[in-house]
């Protein structure tokens, strides 16, 4: 594999771990608890991102619940802030409710994972498509 491609393999990666590590700290350190049928193979993912174990094992749809859990959480909170913290930057300056400051920046740290996840799939995903087609191609 080509030196560059593998420092940007490994940057990526690198970012996805940290990111990781971040989001799992950040939650795990704060007071949003999962509920319902996916709260242990949430906390087990945030363990395993905390164990810097998670850019293997917390896939796509993983990512999705956790940002899920965080979005009607916050919704609960104060109505549509959930959904507005996962698909936008929220203005937090007269906010007085410290669980919604908790929890929408708890929403911008999934979200900064989540680009750095895909970011690296994605990477991944064109080396092995490349692979395949300069196979062809000999």
């Amino acid at each position: 594999m080509d030196i560059e491609i593998e420092r940007k393999v490994h940057d990526l990666t690198l970012e996805t771990i940290v990111l990781g590590r971040l989001l799992a700290e950040e939650w795990l350190g704060g007071s949003l608890v999962p509920k319902g049928t996916n709260k242990t193979v949430i906390l087990e993912a945030l363990h395993a991102l905390q164990d810097r174990n998670g850019a293997q094992t917390v896939d796509t749809d993983m990512v999705e619940l956790i940002g899920e859990q965080i979005r009607r959480t916050l919704n609960e909170i104060r109505e549509g802030k959930g959904d507005a913290a996962l698909s936008q930057d929220v203005d937090l300056v007269w906010e007085q409710n410290q669980k919604v400051v908790e929890y929408v920046n708890l929403a911008y740290r999934w979200k900064q994972f989540k680009a750095a996840k895909v970011a690296l799939d994605d990477k991944l995903a064109a080396i092995r498509q490349s692979d395949v087609l300069l196979a062809k191609a000999i």
